[in-house]
């Protein structure tokens, strides 16, 4: 299995996250295509064995998709200031979408520490 070079494949991410933060501006946005975006982006991020990759690589990895709950996570604290009626519903999907990452991730970490053992 070959691996996507990380730092352009997590700047799509970024891309993407960037899109959501609008929910926390008065900027017009396509919320609806950016959601969708994010979850075929989660969706692709799955498929990817990353459990057997080096360490070296994994390591690396791992900075960048805590980065992004991170931010992500920035994202909801700030809405949730705001309190923006017409987006909560968008809230609602990044809350469920951070928690899924991070049940996934968490798995994730499971899953490779078996495949060391093994």
């Amino acid at each position: 299995m070959s691996f996507p070079e990380l730092e352009s494949y997590f700047q799509t991410l970024t891309d993407i996250t960037d899109n959501i933060a609008l929910i926390n501006t008065h900027y017009e946005a396509d919320h609806d295509k950016d959601f969708a975006d994010l979850e075929s982006f989660f969706l692709n991020l799955k498929t990817i064995p990353w459990e057997t990759s080096d360490n070296n690589y994994f390591s690396l990895f791992t900075s960048y998709l805590t980065f992004h709950v991170k931010i992500v996570e920035e994202i909801i604290r700030e809405a949730r200031e705001i309190l923006n009626p017409d987006k909560r519903e968008y809230l609602k999907k990044l809350v469920s979408y951070k928690k899924l990452v991070e049940d996934w991730f968490s798995d994730l970490k499971k899953r490779r520490k078996t495949s060391a053992a093994a």
